[in-house]
């Protein structure tokens, strides 16, 4: 029966082309959500940014400790707590100490978005080099990285009027003279500076890092940052890690419903090619052929159809998923430095996936037409006598009950949980999945109701589509499968995340009474004026 199966796909090919499509898609979109996840599970290693060429870093404690009954919980502020003036005192007298302060800047007319402000002093450390002009000396002046004001200039900001005096590039940046680097900043006079942000809350110290430590021994809330360290001084040290984190929550729920809508898709697919051939095994049953034969038949037709679909799909998600990175990037929904990389795991599980699915997708409908009699086969290429398997029937029931009790223990329980974003994805596909399982109970009545007013208008079209659904009950649920997933999940998913938006506005409404809250921007305080 081998040599007949390998004859029928190279004969009958178009029996097998919607198959070959489902599968080979199906694999594309597992590949390309694998390959994005496996990329997005650990972000690249980074140094220091700011304090690049600074060999002591002394910060304030920027993280929260409160002891509760279940144990220590942290949480991550603002800003840090401001250094003692007896602190910065101590450090001075090691060696030069460099006061870095940090304020946000408003362009009145355009101008980059998340503008800082620095102590010239402080540049050096980056370490920022001048690529134009000179260095600030009045409270007016300043130098600016990136390319958004020119030499000369005059900018009007939330801070007074600004002449800009010089341009500077990190050594971090790419481009040429006025690249951006790793933020925008406007660098004025210390004096300045201490001016606008009067709190001293990190500063470098050019010492022996342990005569520092030695130091501030003993002093609640400093942090004596050295080496790769000295990263948690920069602006956003775990912006890295909170991008994986979003990344893997994105493109994992992405992974899942894809991995789940690809495996109804293709099942459904080669179950109606098969359900298609019932005449055509009822032939082979009438000349001789043994149900072991016909079994082991559809399985070789299939295993030569998953394997060229299959790879074919892993070929089509190499290509796209260097599409996917880039576009999440432009949508800004990941980071500049997420790309693809290069990973062999996710082409070894989409590929054996794809095969087992489509293996999958033939058993049970091969073993129905093997066990069959040769008559009673024939019979069966028109009308099906036996809708359900005691299996299929088992298992929709099953998980129609799981849906229902998590449901309503949830309910009963922490209503809350619904809105969670595991809750939200898997409990909707239980329920899917058994109504998916149970669609051929289904079938006959609802079609004789839709098909009702079509069957009464002249002509005999409506009445034969009814008559035809209706008599091909396993057939009519193969193909109804895919569009009963795809409809279901799609609205299911849609109508959890605007409930859990609405949800998230109502408490956000009901928790705060005020007509208008104002906030310091960037994260700093309200000065006197």
């Amino acid at each position: 029966m081998l040599s007949v199966a390998l004859r029928t796909l190279r004969t009958r090919w178009t029996t097998f082309t919607g198959a070959f499509v489902a599968l080979s898609l199906g694999v594309a979109l597992l590949t390309v959500t694998g390959l994005v996840l496996a990329s997005s599970l650990d972000a690249p290693r980074r140094g220091p940014e700011r304090f690049a060429a600074a060999p002591v870093v002394v910060k304030g404690a920027d993280t929260l400790r409160v002891r509760t009954p279940a144990g220590v919980r942290t949480q991550k502020l603002a800003r840090p707590r401001a250094l003692t003036a007896g602190t910065v005192a101590r450090l001075g007298r090691l060696g030069p100490v460099v006061v870095d302060r940090t304020f946000p800047v408003r362009v009145a007319d355009g101008g980059p978005g998340d503008l800082v402000g620095h102590p010239w002093s402080v540049a050096a450390f980056a370490p920022y080099r001048l690529t134009a002009g000179r260095a600030p000396t009045a409270p007016d002046e300043v130098a600016i990285s990136g390319d958004w004001a020119r030499v000369g200039e005059v900018v009007r900001t939330d801070r007074g009027v600004l002449r800009v005096v010089g341009t500077v590039r990190s050594a971090s940046a790419s481009g040429g003279a006025g690249s951006r680097g790793f933020e925008d900043a406007v660098f004025c006079t210390d004096a300045r500076a201490a001016q606008l942000a009067p709190s001293v809350e990190q500063l470098v110290v050019v010492a022996d890092p342990a005569a520092v430590r030695r130091a501030v021994r003993g002093v609640d809330g400093v942090q004596v940052l050295t080496g790769d360290a000295r990263r948690e001084a920069d602006a956003d040290p775990d912006r890295d890690a909170e991008a994986v984190t979003a990344m893997n929550a994105l493109f994992g729920t992405a992974g899942g419903v894809s991995a789940f809508v690809s495996v109804f898709v293709v099942a459904s697919t080669f179950a109606f090619a098969v359900a298609q051939r019932r005449r055509e095994f009822g032939l082979l049953r009438t000349v001789g052929a043994t149900p072991g034969q016909l079994r082991r038949m559809v399985v070789a037709e299939a295993l030569g159809v998953g394997v060229l679909a299959s790879a074919a799909g892993c070929l089509l998600g190499s290509y796209g998923a260097p599409l996917l990175a880039a576009r999440v990037v432009e949508a800004g929904l990941a980071p500049g430095w997420f790309t693809v990389g290069a990973h062999t795991w996710p082409y070894q599980l989409a590929f054996w996936t794809g095969l087992s699915v489509a293996l999958g997708g033939v058993v049970a409908a091969s073993r129905r037409a093997g066990r069959t009699g040769p008559a009673e086969a024939l019979r069966e290429a028109s009308v099906d006598s036996r809708t359900m398997t005691p299996g299929r029937l088992l298992a929709g029931a099953a998980l129609l009950l799981t849906a229902a009790v998590t449901l309503c223990l949830a309910l009963a329980g922490d209503p809350g949980d619904l809105l969670h974003r595991k809750s939200s994805t898997s409990r909707p596909m239980l329920l899917i999945t058994a109504v998916a399982l149970l669609a051929p109970l289904v079938v006959r009545p609802l079609t004789r109701l839709l098909a009702w007013l079509p069957a009464r208008l002249p002509g005999a079209v409506g009445m034969l589509v009814r008559e035809n659904a209706a008599a091909a009950v396993r057939r009519t649920a193969a193909v109804a499968a895919p569009v009963l997933v795809t409809v279901a999940l799609t609205g299911s998913l849609l109508g959890a995340t605007a409930t859990l938006n609405g949800a998230k506005a109502a408490e956000a409404r009901a928790r705060t009474t005020a007509d208008f809250v104002v906030t310091p921007r960037g994260g700093a305080a309200f000065d006197a004026a």
